[in-house]
């Protein structure tokens, strides 16, 4: 059996070591104040910066939508005038984005024949079966962004044409 005292057995020595310790963790913890001071302005900017971007992607898909659903309705033989196709447009757009009901001028909706000729009186009568119709839908971004301070995306005009053929 080994009588030996063992380290374990006494407390350990006091020294001029141990409160230089204590210092540096404190030194170690305001540093980490200062870096997370220094990096959380630059990832909340980069958040914000990412959701501005994503809005303006998800209004260029829905404009896009709209310009589809608005050359599927003038395409068919039901629909009588470009008044009806731009309505549904409208309507289409305002559902998808509310904050849009009172913006007047910032939803443009033109229904033309393919090469960009206008339609007579706005009758689609008198397009011929076969003939390509296209619907123009444009949308000012500024009318329906949730965040203004990024001047990137100041003033874009979102565009889309789809063209159809008459049934």
């Amino acid at each position: 059996m080994n009588n030996k005292p063992s380290s374990t057995d006494f407390p350990p020595e006091e020294s001029s070591q141990a409160p230089r310790k204590s210092r540096l963790g404190r030194r170690r913890r305001g540093a980490a104040v200062v870096e997370l001071a220094i990096t959380m302005p630059l990832l909340a900017l980069l958040a914000l910066g990412v959701t501005e971007f994503s809005q303006y992607v998800n209004a260029a898909q829905v404009v896009t939508n709209a310009s589809r659903r608005g050359a599927r309705l003038a395409a068919r033989n039901g629909t009588v005038t470009a008044s009806e196709v731009q309505n549904d447009v409208t309507a289409f757009l305002i559902g998808a984005f509310p904050s849009l009901s009172g913006a007047s001028g910032a939803i443009s909706v033109q229904v033309v024949g393919g090469s960009g000729t206008p339609i007579t009186g706005g009758d689609l009568t008198t397009i011929s079966s076969g003939s390509p119709i296209r619907v123009d839908v444009s949308l000012n971004f500024d009318s329906i962004r949730w965040l203004s301070h990024f001047s990137t995306l100041d003033s874009q005009t979102l565009l889309t044409s789809t063209v159809a053929r008459r049934e």
